[in-house]
């Protein structure tokens, strides 16, 4: 049986994904006067560059490689890098060309950029919580039916992972919603970041934005091996970081909003 607070603590923290982007973005829609059209884009870039193309791909090479991983960890350092580079690479890349293409004939402005983001973010937000509720049901279902009708191999890992979950703290859960909360500020940043391109005329900037994606993703990875930091405490520490990058990302946000350049364009109504 699957621990009653630990499911309960899973679903406040799956509806928090579900509402805060969308909570963010009527905010932003209504604040700055921002067409839902731009939310749009960046959960069309998301789906293209990450959930139809990088996603499937990482889970079959990493499928084929588990074994090699799990002998060598000079192996899964690298893999790490792997999965952090992509991440940079798929997402920027992923902006860049939507800016070009999706806002073709229309003002690149800072708060069009920050609807963007929340549109990217708020995806990703999404599909979280839709694995979330996934990997809830499945837990449940098995829990409650039984394991009699699985294969012996099947119900011992199962079992484990029945086990693996009753032995973590109830309020564990409750870290994806945390995170999710400081995730999506990152997510706005690496977006204005990207804009930059275009109002300043300079590639760096999109090589910037790859640069920042994987280092925030590689270092939270990397944070997760430390040896030296307990087992039960690496969560906690991960979540801290994030929440360090949540806090550069609204300065970012901020920052560029002070120091506005906006390329001309043919006006579109809002």
């Amino acid at each position: 049986m699957v621990n009653s607070g630990w499911l309960a603590a899973g679903l406040i923290a799956t509806l928090f994904m579900l509402v805060y982007p969308a909570a963010v973005a009527i905010w932003v829609h209504r604040r700055l006067q921002v067409s839902w059209r731009f939310f749009g884009y960046g959960a069309l870039i998301f789906f293209l560059f990450q959930i139809l193309t990088r996603i499937p791909a990482v889970q079959i090479i990493q499928s084929a490689i588990i074994p090699a991983l799990q002998k060598s960890p000079d192996l899964r350092w690298i893999w790490f890098l792997a999965l952090a580079l992509t991440a940079g690479l798929f997402e920027e890349v992923g902006r860049y060309v939507g800016y070009r293409w999706l806002f073709r004939g229309q003002e690149k402005t800072w708060s069009r950029a920050v609807m963007y983001g929340v549109g990217h973010g708020g995806l990703e937000a999404w599909f979280t919580a839709i694995l979330s509720i996934t990997t809830f049901i499945n837990l449940i279902v098995l829990s409650q039916t039984g394991l009699s009708a699985l294969p012996p191999a099947t119900q011992e890992v199962v079992r484990q992972q029945i086990a693996a979950v009753n032995s973590q703290p109830v309020w564990l859960p409750l870290l994806g919603a945390w995170e999710r909360f400081w995730t999506l500020p990152v997510q706005v940043a690496l977006s204005v970041l990207v804009l930059q391109v275009f109002l300043q005329n300079s590639l760096r900037w999109l090589g910037l934005a790859i640069l920042a994606h994987a280092a925030v993703d590689f270092s939270a990875l990397a944070l997760g091996q430390v040896t030296a930091i307990p087992i039960t405490v690496r969560p906690i520490a991960i979540e801290v970081l994030v929440a360090v990058y949540g806090l550069i990302g609204l300065w970012v946000i901020q920052h560029f909003r002070d120091n506005p350049t906006e390329v001309s364009g043919p006006e579109r109504s809002d």
